[in-house]
């Protein structure tokens, strides 16, 4: 199972806000992957940045696939516009794979799919994708 707590978290170098609010909330966690996913004090957004993070690769591409395909079928102008922007970071991503790691992409692409919910729906979601992601992440 992958472990979670604040050194972990701060290796991913996340953005300042979400970290300060980890260090107000939890500075003292350590439990898994899992446990970290329930949290509530930690917005779906960032639950999946660290997710797509962390997780073995061949999860994150289950994972990216179920959202394009949730996203696929939501209506058409937010699927749309959610698969245009998917489109566009996936070729940036695969773009930047030919400088870097092949695994970087991935994620980058995961988390990008992830990511481009619009619209009041958008919330609702990602609380979607991060139960897919402990349904996932349940028997690592």
């Amino acid at each position: 199972m992958i472990q979670i707590n604040t050194e972990v978290i701060k290796k991913l170098n996340p953005c300042n806000e979400p970290w300060q609010k980890w260090l107000i909330n939890y500075p003292d966690f350590d439990g898994d992957i899992v446990e970290f996913l329930e949290l509530e004090k930690v917005k779906p957004h960032d639950k999946i940045w660290v997710a797509v993070r962390l997780m073995p690769r061949f999860l994150v591409e289950v994972f990216a696939i179920d959202c394009a395909v949730t996203s696929a079928s939501a209506s058409a102008a937010t699927s749309a516009y959610a698969s245009a922007y998917a489109s566009a970071s996936a070729a940036s991503a695969a773009y930047a794979s030919a400088s870097a790691s092949s695994e970087y992409a991935v994620y980058t692409a995961a988390y990008t799919v992830a990511s481009t919910s619009t619209s009041a729906t958008s919330l609702q979601e990602r609380e979607n994708q991060v139960d897919a992601l402990i349904m996932l992440c349940e028997d690592l």
